[in-house]
């Protein structure tokens, strides 16, 4: 079989396979390599189970992309800089996670990979605490329990040793970010959409408050990935954070007067003009709950409700 597909492959398409990535192995003797984990097979009972962990290349990896991380936030240009390079460790982290925890001893490898790196975490940023106040969101649902968390400056940093075993689940064709039916397959799946969370935290917005990117990210948890009004998906480009009671009426950025809407549906929020809001009405395609949903934060923004 092996070798038909080798032919197959050569004649009919003209690909040459990678010799090394490619070969036929006993599993219940050795390791297999394949994007990063390492599988081998174990009785138990009348049949065999898969017993996988992060390979050796992977594991070298990921301390070297976790150990730059840790190096940025040592010495930054200010407290914004800091708390970017925060999420940045965050952000590798927590993707590590979310991809290699579908193997059965990813709570065996994590660990061992962290023990040097918590050294070096703890050398490098010396002010780092037990202590501090946890907002709800996604790093409290995930680690708040960990009593490996750590603070700096008030901030969460995820803590690398903290992992559990995901089941992989076989995925539908109809799964996908590009059609309404894929996008409702994933959050009912997943929950989130951990991409989009993984880039909220890489790109705060620069020009506000560490409250506001905090919160920013503590919202998109709480709102599953979707609009607060139209229940959409949110995707990066496409997500507004509106304040409430605007900053200008003694709105702040506080948890409770932010949340995330899609940009038509921030635009309808604050419009004024009769042709500006029949055409995002026309894009949107309201519902009664949907509408009323809307007016109350057009209300709160100063605008006069939509009949």
């Amino acid at each position: 079989m092996f070798e038909a597909t080798r032919l197959w492959l050569k004649d009919r398409l003209g690909l040459e396979i990678s010799p090394e990535k490619s070969k036929v192995i006993n599993l219940k003797q050795r390791y297999s390599e394949f994007l990063g984990f390492k599988m081998k097979v174990y009785p138990k009972g009348k049949k065999y189970v898969v017993c996988s962990h992060m390979s050796d290349k992977a594991i070298k990896q990921a301390k070297e992309k976790i150990s730059t991380a840790i190096r940025a936030i040592q010495n930054p240009a200010d407290d914004r800089a800091q708390y970017i390079a925060i999420q940045q460790y965050n952000s590798v982290v927590a993707g590590l996670h979310n991809y290699y925890r579908l193997a059965t001893h990813i709570s065996v490898d994590f660990p061992k990979l962290s023990y040097g790196l918590k050294l070096q975490m703890a050398n490098r940023l010396r002010e780092l605490t037990p202590k501090g106040k946890l907002e709800r969101g996604y790093i409290k649902e995930r680690y708040g329990k960990s009593k490996q968390l750590r603070f700096l400056s008030g901030h969460p940093l995820i803590p690398m040793g903290y992992v559990q075993t995901r089941n992989a689940q076989h995925k539908k064709k109809t799964v996908n970010r590009y059609t309404s039916e894929g996008r409702a397959e994933i959050h009912k799946n997943l929950g989130i959409n951990t991409d989009t969370m993984i880039w909220l935290m890489q790109n705060p917005v620069l020009d506000k408050t560490i409250e506001f990117a905090d919160n920013r990210i503590s919202l998109f948890a709480a709102q599953y990935g979707r609009c607060a009004v139209t229940g959409a998906d949110l995707m990066p480009y496409d997500i507004r954070c509106h304040h409430k009671v605007p900053l200008e009426n003694g709105g702040t950025d506080e948890y409770g007067n932010l949340a995330l809407v899609t940009e038509a549906v921030h635009i309808l929020i604050h419009a004024t003009l009769g042709e500006t809001i029949q055409k995002c009405l026309n894009e949107l395609q309201l519902n009664k709950k949907q509408l009323e949903k809307l007016n109350k934060l057009r209300k709160l923004a100063g605008t006069p409700v939509i009949a």
